[in-house]
């Protein structure tokens, strides 16, 4: 072994002969310099701490969920068949309701009013008080009514799919005709709630004034405040609930209750907020030269689209918060930046997707065996 070798290994642990033990100070230099004896820990930049925070909150956890599946482009999916479903049901709808109503003129426009708050700008598209009652029954009639039932079986299927991509269910959880039958069930319960929140709506607005006269007050000032804000309620109630069945029939996902009604309650107060606000794009587009005799329409759009965005963003934090439930360390804080929040999501649909592999080989076994039983 040569000289500078020995010198390598002798007296210094296996240290080279440019490195000093920790604590101790360099030969030959005396003892003037002092070594820190660890390493001090570097500070972490601001940005990074405030995304540590950000992570840590489960609207944000949802946003990032929704975004990382591309929320915006499911939400179109969902708008175009929800607006041409819409056009479906508003005919048939006013067609019946011309039956019973079709000689009171005021019922009708009470109801058409009801509508348009629910559905900004349908009312600049569709009038449904020019809407005749059928004269019997005609093919027509049935033609519209498959119509209405295929182009809301459609919607709910848009909404189905991008739930189950929110989640990440890779696989139906039934068969294709029973999924067929679930889509038309939560149809009926959608337009059952629409209904329900016009004639609730039109109820609040008769009652108050019946209310005010009986009490001797002047319609108008307190009365309607107090007519708005209970009309306000309805509709926010009503729009929690659809999103709560919605995504409790079509997501594949059980979330607890709280979960479920706290992601539906903030689901439910952006969408009546896209409601007060409605005026603001429904005018914009209106008074748009460009848009023509489409503005209705584009307005009608941009509401469908913007509803549609909220609806997903509020189940995407329906999804979080059933994940923080039942991880509640991993969720919280198993990511303090954005890279190692993308590494944590890469795990999740690894692992996904190792499972569905597995639950697949399983099924062509079984397969396998029952067609090597038939031969035999």
């Amino acid at each position: 072994m040569s000289e500078t070798a020995g010198k390598r290994h002798s007296g210094t642990n296996g240290l080279r002969e440019h490195e000093v033990p920790v604590g101790e100070a360099p030969a030959g230099e005396g003892g003037d310099v002092s070594v820190q004896t660890h390493a001090p820990a570097k500070p972490q930049k601001l940005p990074n701490r405030l995304i540590g925070k950000a992570l840590k909150h489960r609207i944000v956890r949802a946003f990032l969920r929704y975004s990382e599946n591309r929320g915006s482009m499911l939400a179109d999916s969902i708008t175009y068949r929800a607006l041409f479903s819409v056009f479906a049901a508003v005919l048939l709808g006013f067609s019946l309701a011309a039956l019973w109503l079709g000689g009171n003129p005021d019922a009708m426009q009470a109801l058409s009013n009801a509508l348009e708050k629910l559905i900004p700008g349908i009312g600049k598209v569709i009038d449904p008080t020019k809407i005749d009652a059928p004269k019997s029954f005609s093919i027509v009639g049935v033609v519209s009514l498959l119509g209405l039932i295929g182009a809301a079986i459609s919607a709910i299927a848009s909404l189905r799919s991008a739930l189950r991509v929110l989640a990440d269910e890779m696989q139906d959880d039934v068969l294709f005709i029973w999924a067929i039958l679930r889509n038309l069930l939560v149809a009926i319960g959608f337009g059952g709630l629409l209904v329900a929140a016009a004639v609730l709506t039109g109820v609040a607005s008769v009652a108050g004034k019946v209310l005010a006269e009986w009490l001797g007050y002047e319609a108008g000032g307190t009365t309607s405040v107090v007519v708005r804000i209970v009309s306000v309620l309805l509709v926010f109630v009503i729009d929690a609930i659809a999103i709560a069945l919605a995504f409790r029939v079509l997501s594949g996902v059980k979330p607890p209750a709280r979960a479920l009604w706290t992601g539906a309650a903030i689901g439910g107060v952006g969408l009546v907020v896209l409601q007060e606000l409605s005026g603001l794009f429904v005018r914009g587009a209106t008074t748009n030269p460009l848009l023509g005799s489409f503005a209705a329409l584009v307005a009608l759009l941009i509401w469908f689209n913007l509803s549609s965005q909220v609806i997903l963003i509020a189940s995407s934090y329906i999804i979080v918060a059933t994940k923080e439930a039942r991880e509640p360390v991993r969720e919280r804080h198993g990511a303090a930046t954005l890279l190692q929040h993308r590494r944590r999501r890469a795990e999740d649909r690894a692992r996904i997707a190792a499972d569905d592999l597995e639950k697949a080989r399983e099924a062509e076994a079984e397969e396998i065996e029952k067609i090597e039983a038939g031969k035999a």
